[in-house]
């Protein structure tokens, strides 16, 4: 054996190497979606379920999941996205119909009555319909798995589609920032208090996303994967408003 063969020869390295783009391209993404989201929030009107800028909003929050899953920077293919803008979609139905929180979550008694009313049983119907869609994600990404020839890599491939089924039912949460900041029957301070938890929230998710970044390995020819990663923050931000909203209607 000759003194090269004996020398063990040093792997190579497999390890996650950050895209070629920098992180201000993401950043800037993340920074104009919020602007985006917010100037459309601060429309009159919006507030309501019903009227016709809250349906802006909405498309806008559908043309951010459609974004997302085109420029999915996730190793979960055409399966887990399809499977991600469907539930996706399905959550901002919940979010613009009140009759699921009415079935299952409106007290007898309740001090919410008129628009005010319809606004509360819609967070409540966004937050029901999100735990089962959940519960569909779950169960629809483990016979994703199951149906696979080969099942290479299946903890990666499970756990990336779960992640973007999780941040596409998520982002529906932007449907009641329009809420947050019109509904006048809310106290003002837990408005600005529940305003200043999702502000909070969206510097973290941005700090951290930086950490996703540096550690990403997105598909081989995936379309400018910088994209996704700018809008999954923003996505993940919305589970925030949508919980903001209802605390603010609960207190």
């Amino acid at each position: 054996m000759t003194e090269a063969q004996s020398v063990p020869q040093p792997h190579s390295d497999m390890r996650a190497r950050a895209p070629q783009s920098p992180f201000t391209w993401p950043l800037a993404v993340q920074a104009a979606a919020y602007v985006v989201l917010i100037a459309l929030a601060c429309l009159p009107g919006s507030g309501a379920v019903s009227s016709s800028t809250f349906s802006v909003t909405a498309f806008a929050v559908a043309a951010i999941i459609v974004l997302f899953a085109f420029f999915c920077p996730l190793r979960d293919g055409v399966p887990g996205r399809v499977t991600a803008v469907v539930l996706g979609f399905m959550a901002m139905v919940c979010a613009s119909t009140p009759l699921l929180g009415q079935f299952v979550f409106e007290r007898q008694g309740a001090p919410h009555a008129g628009a005010a009313n319809a606004q509360y049983t819609s967070a409540a119907a966004w937050c029901a319909g999100v735990a089962g869609l959940f519960v569909v994600l779950v169960v629809a990404a483990f016979i994703r798995q199951m149906a696979r020839p080969q099942r290479t890599d299946m903890i990666v491939q499970l756990a990336h589609m779960v992640t973007d089924g999780v941040v596409s039912i998520a982002a529906s949460g932007w449907c009641f920032l329009p809420m947050l900041f019109h509904e006048a029957s809310a106290a003002d301070a837990w408005r600005i208090v529940c305003v200043v938890v999702v502000v909070a929230g969206a510097v973290a998710l941005a700090v951290v996303s930086r950490l996703w970044y540096r550690e990403a390995q997105p598909l081989p020819g995936a379309r400018a994967a910088w994209i996704g990663f700018g809008l999954l923050p923003v996505m993940l931000t919305g589970a925030l408003v949508g919980i903001a909203a209802l605390v603010m209607w609960l207190v």
